[in-house]
């Protein structure tokens, strides 16, 4: 196998993934299966395979439900990253039991060794980070390939704005790297179906309501939210709604219960694998400086997965629940 590293200018990165991800990245609509090698667009890298992999590690609730999702997880040797909460993932037929959990959280380059992998799926701050030496650069060295989910490539670098393309590209990208090209085409037409239905009825609403991220809302600490570069974002403004920290451009970030209180949000998702969503909202409704927080007067809170919020194939059922509960009057049907 062959990995070669092409660092791509930050004035041309946008215009490859705005093309690339829908195309070029990853072949054209309709294509059958790849014959190999086959490269992968990474982040700012280029990957190259020589064969699908053998031994694959994945890390985190979002991207174990996409291979989950795309019928892959049977290949996969080893998840991290869902200890104690693994039935936070969305998997009726039980093929998650038969693979084992190899870290509760993020895998240390030792754990991932420790599996015989060739391969491991996973993004920055969600298994990748300098800080603890898990790096696509430190593992290619060591005979491991990788996958970066794209949406984390804002925290090295400059990406186009967050779309629903950004968790496209990843269905693609794992399509081309195991050989079910047609299959992950099959689903992103299906996801851009979904989307439309939903799209062509939210863009009919007369007004757009406030929404909040809360990753923790069960405490008096500073929650943690989301900036104008998250999934959430994108599916609020989808949804028919406005995130209340659009101007922070940045993805997860932490905020003050001041600035929640200020901006009055009319709903509030919540989101957190390892929080019940019911302590959640019983510490919102009983917090004494939030009784005037319009979401908290009213009730209006929705409850996200990891994986729906988090850019994975369970996007667009997210997508489909916010839009009905922020619009009814939408979606009578």
């Amino acid at each position: 196998m062959t990995y070669s590293r092409q660092r791509l200018r930050p004035a041309i990165t946008g215009a490859f993934f705005g093309v690339a991800a829908a195309v070029g990245l990853l072949d054209a609509a309709g294509s059958k299966a790849m014959a190999f090698p086959v490269e992968v667009q990474s982040c700012f890298d280029k990957v190259t395979f020589d064969a699908p992999p053998k031994r694959p590690v994945v890390n985190d609730f979002n991207m174990v439900q996409t291979v989950l999702d795309m019928g892959l997880i049977d290949r996969f040797v080893g998840v991290a990253g869902i200890g104690g909460v693994a039935k936070g993932v969305d998997d009726p037929e039980g093929r998650l039991a038969r693979v084992p959990q190899f870290s509760e959280r993020y895998p240390t380059t030792e754990a991932i060794l420790g599996q015989d992998a060739d391969f491991y799926f996973a993004g920055w701050q969600y298994g990748f980070s300098e800080a603890s030496g898990v790096t696509p650069k430190k593992l290619d060295d060591l005979g491991v390939k990788t996958y970066v989910l794209y949406e984390s490539c804002i925290r090295i670098g400059p990406r186009p704005p967050i779309s629903m393309d950004t968790m496209y590209a990843d269905v693609l990208a794992l399509g081309r790297i195991f050989d079910v090209t047609p299959k992950a085409e099959a689903m992103v037409a299906d996801f851009r179906k979904r989307v439309a239905a939903v799209t062509e009825r939210t863009a009919q609403a007369k007004r757009r309501p406030r929404i909040m991220y809360c990753g923790d809302c069960n405490s008096d600490t500073p929650p943690r939210s989301i900036g104008a570069e998250g999934m959430p974002r994108h599916l609020f403004n989808l949804a028919g709604g406005e995130n209340i920290f659009d101007d922070i451009k940045d993805s997860y970030v932490p905020v003050s219960w001041d600035a929640v209180i200020e901006r009055d949000p009319e709903w509030i998702v919540i989101s957190n694998p390892r929080i019940p969503p019911e302590q959640s909202i019983a510490y919102l409704t009983s917090a004494p400086a939030l009784r005037n927080v319009s979401a908290v007067k009213n009730r209006n809170f929705l409850f996200m997965s990891y994986q729906e919020r988090s850019p994975s194939t369970r996007n667009v059922q997210a997508l489909e629940r916010l839009a009905r509960a922020v619009h009814p009057e939408l979606f009578k049907d």
